[in-house]
């Protein structure tokens, strides 16, 4: 008898067995299972030979005698050892398809504008100077009907999306009311990406994702990966239990979940403990139509609720009408699968952000939530940074480690998308209620008084409509939480007084007034030389781009100012010049981010962040100081007085902005 025989699961079946004895082939499929028996039938050399019980020496030599086996001695006991590992759980398993392979053929030879997919267009593809519109273009027609509008919140989705290829996943909530847009925001964006990397759930129970597994390890345990991949859940709120059970994987503090369940050996009919393993850190998605309560949540996830903008619902109802009047005008864009193509090329990189250091000088870093808030923000950047790879030079270290390079406006459109959300993650307040909040201060500078009927009547004309119950029980104490409005007036009592709120400078205006774009682009202009000095060892290690745009402009003059040579010019181009905030870059999705800002003409001059004024960095170091002289005056103010120390924050504020 063999000592070595080996039983192989089939891949064609998970029911059938094979093996040899001797010169011998023999392949089993499973029928039945008591104590004591297992039934198969039999195939020898390829010729069915009936049933047999793979237990039983006697079946098994009545088998052997019907088949005219010679030497049945050895065949009986390899028989039987056979049954033995089947019965024990010890054959082989058949090899896992690889998912990634299996659909990375589906797409080759798909025609799209760059011709048929393959590594060539493929590359064609993400060499696009303005790769983020090409994305953009393409996702807002990946639909029948058309998506509309809320192109910066879209793009911010595709990168949560595409962050599960970094070594920092983000997580994000999508929180809106029902019909806000927020579920067909979120799958229009996963229509950019394969179904590989994708995993969406209508709802999940607490154990679900533990069942769908991907491999069974040596041990027979059951393998989940989730690396590489982002899980989007629809109805947050049904699934409580399972979000619950994902905290350790979405807070990045662990990478692996087991579960020790016990299951009935199908073979068998055994009961065994196996362990279900979910591997890896992917990148979430909640929907949800309540705000987050929890500030364990809260500085988990971006927050981020879709536009519901007057002028966005009047376009989406245009649209359904004309999509049913003339469906023909409404096709998908012809480059859809080579998008998802280039999605599941992607190399899952390591990411390395030597401008990373340039925050330090203003990113807030006020109580602990912060420390989560800047990895968000570098998450982001990370995602920028992976979707142009082909564009981004490569440090290969002399251990062999290979590290992507984040270029100064990988940086900068991170952090333009960043604040966007960044608001809300800060304070958790969700961009609707933020919407209401800043109607509030265009209430406020018009001198109309903040009553809640005034402010619903306001909002109906100016944003969007929402009703009193809300409006009392959700978005104004959400304010009053984050600190951004406080009550004014009570009302009620004699004379019919109404209940009135008022902003709170000193609290907004951090979020409000300082965006974090213009701050980094003002610290990278006064700090490049700094910055070059410091990592010269990393920019000697890097390997050029695969993709080198032509310089243009004012371009070689640029990176001569900041000391580049000819032979530095293939890495320190793809690192420091802009592609997209060009003064050519008008009309484009960072041009729509940037809006009417007062920093657009300097951000789009091409030379941003090698010529200009610090208007941003002089203006956050004069809030800093008026800040620092009301504390130092105010330490006589008892404690108690708060409203005190904020009378005369606001009034300091005041004149600052008298002054401007």
């Amino acid at each position: 008898m063999a000592t070595d025989l080996e039983v192989k699961q089939s891949p064609e079946s998970s029911t059938v067995f094979e093996f040899e004895s001797g010169d011998t082939s023999i392949s089993l499929t499973f029928l039945t299972s008591t104590k004591g028996r297992m039934e198969f039938a039999v195939e020898i050399d390829e010729k069915p030979q009936g049933k047999v019980n793979v237990l039983s020496q006697h079946s098994i030599a009545r088998l052997a005698k019907s088949a005219g086996i010679v030497d049945s001695k050895d065949f009986t006991d390899d028989f039987l050892q056979a049954g033995t590992i089947l019965r024990d759980g010890k054959y082989t398993p058949a090899p896992m398809k690889d998912k990634i392979q299996v659909e990375t053929e589906t797409f080759e030879g798909e025609e799209s504008t760059y011709g048929s997919i393959d590594e060539n267009t493929i590359s064609d593809f993400l060499g696009e100077r303005h790769l983020l519109d090409k994305v953009n273009s393409i996702l807002h027609e990946s639909r029948e009907t058309p998506f509309v509008g809320d192109d910066a919140n879209l793009m911010l989705t595709f990168l949560v999306f595409l962050s599960c290829k970094t070594d920092n996943p983000l997580n994000l909530e999508m929180i809106g009311q029902s019909a806000s847009g927020k579920t067909y925001m979120t799958l229009t964006a996963r229509n950019g990406f394969p179904k590989s990397m994708i995993m969406v759930l209508a709802g999940a129970s607490k154990e679900a994702l533990k069942y769908d597994y991907d491999e069974i390890d040596e041990e027979g345990n059951f393998i989940v990966n989730v690396d590489g991949r982002c899980i989007v859940v629809l109805e947050k709120d049904e699934s409580y239990a399972f979000i619950k059970k994902m905290k350790p994987i979405m807070s990045g503090d662990d990478d692996e979940l087991v579960w020790k369940t016990p299951i009935k050996n199908e073979l068998s009919g055994e009961i065994e403990t196996k362990d279900f393993i979910i591997r890896g850190r992917p990148s979430f998605i909640t929907l949800t139509t309540r705000n987050p309560s929890e500030a364990e949540q809260i500085t988990r996830q971006l927050i981020m609720t879709p536009d519901t903008t007057v002028e966005k619902v009047d376009n989406v109802v245009k649209n359904a009408l004309m999509q049913k009047a003339r469906p023909e005008k409404f096709t998908i864009h012809p480059d859809l699968k080579l998008l998802q193509a280039s999605m599941l090329g992607l190399t899952q990189y390591k990411v390395r952000n030597i401008f990373a250091p340039l925050m330090a000088d203003f990113f807030p870093a006020r109580n602990a939530q912060h420390q989560r808030d800047i990895g968000k923000v570098l998450s982001i950047i990370d995602a920028v940074t992976l979707l142009h790879q082909n564009q981004r030079p490569v440090q290969k270290t002399s251990d062999g480690q290979e590290f992507l390079l984040s270029s100064i406006e990988d940086n900068v459109i991170g952090l333009l998308l960043c604040d966007l959300v960044l608001r809300a993650s800060l304070s958790g307040v969700p961009d609707g209620t933020w919407t209401i909040f800043q109607q509030m201060n265009a209430m406020q500078e018009a001198r109309r008084s903040l009553t809640e009927d005034n402010i619903l009547q306001w909002l109906s004309i100016h944003a969007f409509s929402t009703t009193k119950n809300a409006l009392k029980e959700k978005h104004l104490p959400t304010l009053e939480d984050a600190g951004l409005v406080e009550v004014g007036r009570r009302g009620g009592g004699r004379g019919g007084g109404r209940k009135t709120y008022k902003i709170v400078k000193a609290k907004a205006g951090l979020m409000d007034d300082y965006a974090l774009a213009p701050l980094f682009v003002e610290a990278a202009r006064n700090k490049l030389p700094e910055i070059i000095t410091e990592y010269d060892d990393i920019l000697q290690q890097a390997v050029k781009a695969k993709i080198l745009h032509p310089i243009k402009g004012s371009d070689k003059d640029n990176l001569k100012s900041i000391g580049c040579t000819k032979q530095q010019s293939a890495i320190w181009r793809s690192l420091f010049l802009p592609a997209y905030l060009r003064p050519q870059g008008k009309n484009t999705l960072i041009d729509e981010v940037i809006g009417d800002s007062k920093h657009k003409k300097n951000l789009f001059s091409g030379s941003a962040w090698f010529s200009g004024e610090n208007i941003a960095t002089d203006k956050l170091s004069k809030r800093r100081e008026v800040i620092e002289n009301i504390q130092t005056s105010s330490k006589e103010i008892a404690p108690e007085d708060d409203e005190l120390w904020e009378a005369m924050l606001n009034a300091q504020i005041d004149d600052m902005e008298d002054e401007d």
